[in-house]
C-alpha cells in the first residue's frame, strides 16, 4: 500500500529541527505521511530568519517534487516578525509557485488560540526578549492579549533541541502562573517538543495549550479535510 494515501504533507523545516518533524511522525495516524525540506536558520532573530525564509520557496519546489496535497511553512518567527500579513504573503507565494495550497505555524497558533476562544494568552518561547515583543503584537492584532511572558533568550536554533518535553511543561506553567489566569497558554517554537505532556499541562492549570507543533498538525489536518482526534494532543483537537 502506497504511503500517504489518505494525504502526503510536505513540511519546511529548519534543518535543526528534527525534533519537530520526528513528533509529527510519532504520532502515527493511518494513511499520512510527510515529505521534509530544509532550510538554514543562523541565528533566531531577525537577519537570521530573513535568511531561512529566503529558503522557502526552493524548499517548497523540492517539496512539490514528492506529489504533496499541502505544504507546511514551520518556523513560526519566519512570518512573525515581518508583520500580521506575511503568513497569506507567503502561503501565496508557494501557491503561485508550485500549485500547492499552503499554510504556516504562526497562522496555525493563531488560529488555534481562535478555535479554543482565548482572548488572553499565556506566552512561553524559547525566543529574545525583542522577538517575543513582535509576537505579542501580532497576537494582540488577531484579538489575543498577552498577559504574560516567559523566554529562554535563546539565538542559536540548535539549543531548543536539547530542551526536553519537563522544560516545555516548566515553562509554560510558569508562563500560565504569572498570568493570573489566562484564557489559554501557547508555547512557541517548532523545535520543542510538548507532544508528551500536553494534557498534564492543560490537566495542571485548567486552561487549553496550544504550541507550534499540535496547532501546525492540527491546522495540517483539518486544511485537508482530515477529522481524526488525538486526544493526546489536547483540547484543541476536539474543539474543531
Amino acid at each position: 500500500m502506497m504511503l500517504g494515501w489518505r494525504a502526503k504533507i510536505g513540511q519546511i523545516r529548519p534543518a535543526t529541527a528534527i525534533e519537530g518533524a520526528e513528533e509529527w511522525r510519532s504520532v502515527q495516524v493511518p494513511g499520512v505521511a510527510y515529505a521534509d525540506a530544509r532550510t538554514i536558520v543562523p541565528r533566531v532573530d531577525k537577519d537570521g530568519l530573513q535568511v531561512m525564509m529566503s529558503q522557502v520557496l526552493e524548499a517548497s519546489r523540492q517539496l512539490e517534487t514528492s506529489k504533496v496535497d499541502l505544504i507546511v511553512q514551520c518556523g513560526a518567527p519566519g512570518t512573525f516578525l515581518e508583520g500580521p500579513d506575511a503568513d497569506d504573503r507567503v502561503t501565496r507565494q508557494i501557491l503561485e509557485a508550485v500549485g500547492i495550497p499552503a499554510i504556516t505555524m504562526h497562522a496555525s497558533t493563531v488560529k488555534g488560540l481562535q478555535v479554543v476562544g482565548a482572548k488572553t494568552v499565556a506566552l512561553a518561547t524559547i525566543y529574545t526578549e525583542d522577538v517575543n515583543q513582535v509576537l505579542a503584537e501580532n497576537l494582540e492584532y488577531h484579538g489575543i492579549r498577552v498577559t504574560s511572558i516567559e523566554g529562554l533568550e535563546m539565538t542559536d536554533p540548535y539549543q531548543a533541541s536539547l530542551h526536553d518535553i519537563d522544560s516545555a511543561y516548566r515553562l509554560g506553567r510558569a508562563a500560565y502562573r504569572k498570568s493570573g489566569g489566562a484564557d489559554a497558554t501557547l508555547i512557541s517554537c517548532g523545535t520543542y517538543r510538548t507532544f508528551g505532556m500536553l494534557r498534564y499541562l492543560e490537566m495542571d492549570t485548567g486552561a487549553p495549550v496550544i504550541t507550534s507543533n499540535q496547532a501546525t498538525l492540527w491546522n495540517a489536518f483539518r486544511t485537508l479535510g482530515l477529522p481524526d482526534q488525538i486526544p493526546d494532543l489536547g483540547a484543541l483537537w476536539s474543539a474543531a
